[in-house]
């Protein structure tokens, strides 16, 4: 298409096209330093040190600040305040596995995210935006970003379930892989039912146009 469709697409065109390469640079130097032994991947690399911290709880009183020795002026009250963190300096393969599913579903799903926002936008921009295959991606990116939220937090619930049983004795769901996903909801619920309605607005424009053409 002209100039006028490639201007269309501005900034979102060139936002895309620098993070992608941002996100693919950092991708291939952190593949070369976990391959050389000088960085990590999630669980997996050169002295990892595998921590998890219980979420949804804290713990808090004033009987634990004795052991600090200190103590509150007269009419003052002072309180602990904190979460339960465990860590293991020397991880098993399971405890990585649920280490690196802890913490890199979210930047898989918008790493996924960022490529077919990139191919709606090159869509746009070579077979004009008002087509039936911009609309077409438009689908693809809204059920992505939904399904994906949805997927990564609950994966990450499960797998800080998982990383918490394996260090501590007393065995519960402390994770709770769905009590945060109602969190993460209301933004990709609006991304996603206002991609399928642009979708459908514009695959109505198009059989319109189809349309009218046939009766000219």
């Amino acid at each position: 298409m002209g100039t006028t469709d490639d201007k269309l697409t501005e900034p979102l065109w060139t936002v895309t096209s620098v993070l992608g390469g941002l996100v693919l640079a950092l991708a291939a130097l952190v593949g070369v330093t976990a391959i050389l032994g000088s960085g990590s991947f999630g669980g997996f690399g050169h002295q990892v040190i595998v921590c998890v911290t219980q979420p949804n709880t804290y713990y808090g009183g004033g009987d634990w600040t004795s052991h600090l020795g200190v103590s509150p002026q007269p009419g003052a009250t002072i309180s602990i305040n904190g979460t339960l963190q465990a860590c293991t300096q020397h991880p098993g393969i399971y405890q990585r596995l649920m280490y690196t599913f802890m913490n890199e579903p979210s930047v898989v799903v918008w790493a996924a995210v960022l490529f077919l926002l990139w191919r709606l936008v090159r869509t746009a921009r070579s077979s004009g935006p008002f087509t039936l295959p911009v609309a077409s991606r438009m689908r693809w990116l809204a059920w992505v970003i939904l399904l994906g939220a949805l997927a990564a937090r609950s994966a990450q619930g499960a797998a800080t379930d998982a990383l918490l049983n394996s260090m501590l004795r007393a065995h519960s769901g402390f994770g709770d892989a769905l009590s945060s996903v109602p969190g993460i909801v209301p933004v990709p619920l609006l991304a996603w039912a206002a991609l399928l309605t642009f979708a459908r607005i514009i695959r109505l424009g198009v059989t319109m146009d189809e349309d009218i053409q046939g009766t000219v």
